[in-house]
């Protein structure tokens, strides 16, 4: 038998947990389509104009190998907007709210505060987009995930 942590035996009894429906989850349920179709609108981007994506943002040259890992990222986005339409919608708003966080911590704020990064030539106002985007998603998606079934556990 296989012994799990209290940790990951939270997590896999919340994606287990009833959902309620869309109508009594109105803010998560809205919440999970935004993030979807902002999500899905930059994966496109990236897939179809991967180029546009680092010269939009920062003031350099986009290379191929740039523009093979940004096309591959947009495919996992698409995935992921695709499957956040066909789980629960507790689990997810939870998955949204992890990835705008993940997103958020080492894209745009790591890009501007270069804590993995330094030194990325940034394009101002532009950048401020994906800034605000991911702040807001972030925190829409902690409201989002407080209003789930269990809302935000603590060990």
């Amino acid at each position: 038998l296989s012994r799990r942590s209290p940790a990951a035996s939270s997590l896999i009894n919340s994606c287990h947990q009833q959902p309620q429906s869309n109508q009594v989850m109105g803010f998560a349920s809205i919440y999970t389509k935004a993030t979807s179709v902002i999500f899905g609108i930059y994966a496109l981007q990236m897939i179809l104009i991967p180029a546009n994506m680092v010269t939009d943002h920062w003031d350099m040259p986009s290379t191929p190998g740039m523009e093979f890992w940004i096309r591959g990222h947009g495919v996992s986005l698409l995935v992921l907007c695709y499957l956040s339409m066909h789980v629960p919608t507790a689990v997810a708003a939870k998955a949204a709210f992890v990835l705008s966080l993940g997103i958020a911590i080492v894209y745009p704020f790591n890009a501007k505060f270069g804590y993995l990064t330094p030194g990325l030539p940034l394009k101002y106002p532009m950048h401020y987009v994906p800034e605000g985007l991911m702040l807001g998603l972030t925190g829409a998606g902690l409201a989002a995930v407080m209003e789930s079934p269990g809302g935000v556990k603590t060990a």
